[in-house]
């Protein structure tokens, strides 16, 4: 199954009257084109258009993961308690297990991802919460094929996801590429277009699309810009909590 989601097929709201700009590939109670699947269960892309702030909130059973694109987010939690900066190509991972609180700074001008996962969230809320940041001086990027990949979790990667299965990786395409990317068939993927444009079987892709795979062995794109993949399995040996 291959689905292409355009950037207007998925969830588009703001925030802050305006100053908050967001668009969802994944999240639940929306659509079934952009609902949550395996252990993957939210997925927002924001640009912030003036200085913003969330507030002290909480959050329990969820891995969360931030992923700065562009600009600077500052980071406060009830486990670490600290201020955090974080800068573009940085990341960090909340294990809210039983739960904690946490609050953000967002500089005008940023661009991240704030991605949830299921690591089985019965299990989760037994254990103690942990914060931990990762600076892009953390990931050697790859060259092979004329693709440049960074790997953030998976692999030889010092990152540790509680969420089973979870690999996540940056494909930098610097000039037009036509290739088959090779995947696992027992795996689902999202793929979200970063920069550039092209095809991915043979449909066009552009600037904050992404595209939905399971059950297949490969993709076939001709295409120049950056990729940011998530890969998850497709079956689980538990229930996720959306799943009635």
């Amino acid at each position: 199954m291959i689905q292409i989601q355009k950037k207007t097929e998925q969830f588009n709201t703001t925030i802050f009257n305006g100053r908050f700009v967001v668009n969802k590939p994944v999240a639940s109670g929306f659509s079934t084109a952009i609902a949550p699947y395996s252990n993957l269960f939210y997925w927002s892309h924001a640009i912030a258009l003036e200085d913003c702030e969330f507030g002290l909130h909480p959050h329990e059973g969820f891995e969360i993961m931030t992923f700065i694109l562009e600009g600077e987010v500052t980071h406060f939690d009830t486990a670490s308690k600290v201020w955090t900066p974080l800068g573009a190509g940085d990341f960090q991972v909340i294990q809210s297990n039983k739960g904690i609180q946490h609050q953000e700074r967002i500089s005008k001008g940023t661009s991240s991802f704030q991605i949830w996962f299921d690591p089985n969230f019965y299990e989760a809320i037994k254990q103690e919460p942990v914060y931990v940041d990762y600076h892009s001086r953390d990931f050697e990027t790859l060259s092979e094929n004329e693709i440049k990949t960074t790997t953030y979790i998976g692999g030889n990667s010092k990152v540790f996801a509680m969420t089973p299965g979870l690999i996540i990786k940056k494909f930098a395409f610097d000039h037009q590429t036509k290739i088959s990317l090779q995947l696992d068939n027992n795996s689902s993927y999202t793929f979200y277009v970063l920069r550039g444009s092209g095809l991915a079987d043979n449909q066009k892709i552009t600037k904050d699309d992404a595209i939905r795979l399971s059950n297949t062995q490969q993709l076939d794109i001709d295409f120049t810009g950056e990729l940011f993949c998530i890969q998850t399995p497709t079956q689980l040996d538990y229930k996720p909590v959306w799943i009635p």
